[in-house]
């Protein structure tokens, strides 16, 4: 990243890239969530991610993920250790190299060095997410805050929140909001459908916590919801879903 950086203080881009960067803290946090996915420059990539870190919006909320580069996939990987790294200052990692990585300052110069080295070294030979994990000694719980680090469970259940299925998803609760309509008519089927799929995505993302649903809901929206709340929506979702597989059988 400080490769990145100079790179940029010596373009005719620079001025641009300032102003994008000051215009993030005006934007809601849901907007510079749907930035990363298609954002292409992997500097503005990554002050989105810190724009999120100080917002305390864990990376597992930050979905889907970008990776549509080896560079974009690495700068994923860099939001998860600075979260972890952040957070968790006196964990003591299985192996030396990520030891080096803990004992920098987070985002510092030899932390991104550190952070690139083991990145090449794990990439070129294994699975970025089980030996990044194996090589911090992550359980499970910490790896539930992440993106990249995640369990092969957690890669299977976020697995329906990728956009084809998330959209299938979307179009059932709309048909089912259209058999039964909000009695007060001040919303529509479109609308109480959208809310019930953002509500299931932060379920599921929360690790299928009713309680950690309800924080990352108000992290994203501002609203304040209950857990109670959050659950009657989730227990209705289910229910569409179980219904459709037994269909579907």
């Amino acid at each position: 990243m400080p490769a990145l950086i100079a790179a940029k203080r010596g373009s005719c881009d620079l001025q641009h890239f300032g102003k994008a960067v000051s215009c993030m803290r005006e934007q809601s946090t849901r907007d510079l969530i749907i930035r990363l996915e298609s954002t292409a420059d992997a500097l503005t990539l990554w002050a989105l991610h810190l724009e999120l870190d100080k917002r305390e919006v864990p990376p597992c909320l930050r979905w889907p993920a970008n990776d549509a580069t080896r560079q974009a996939e690495f700068i994923t990987l860099l939001a998860d250790l600075l979260w972890f790294c952040r957070r968790n200052p006196e964990h003591r990692p299985r192996f030396r190299g990520w030891r080096d990585l803990l004992n920098q300052p987070p985002a510092s110069a030899r932390w991104h060095h550190c952070a690139h080295r083991q990145f090449l070294f794990i990439a070129a030979r294994r699975s970025v997410s089980h030996w990044c994990a194996t090589g911090l000694d992550l359980s499970d719980q910490q790896r539930q805050d992440l993106m990249t680090l995640e369990t092969n469970a957690m890669r299977a259940s976020r697995r329906a929140l990728e956009p084809r299925q998330f959209a299938g998803l979307r179009e059932r609760l709309e048909c089912h909001s259209r058999r039964h309509p909000d009695k007060s008519g001040r919303v529509t089927p479109a609308q109480v459908a959208s809310r019930r799929a953002l509500l299931w995505r932060t379920y599921v993302l929360a690790g299928r916590s009713p309680t950690r649903a309800v924080e990352f809901w108000a992290l994203l929206s501002g609203e304040e919801l209950t857990r109670q709340a959050l659950s009657k929506q989730i227990a209705l979702v289910a229910e569409i879903l179980r219904k459709e597989r037994l269909t579907a059988s």
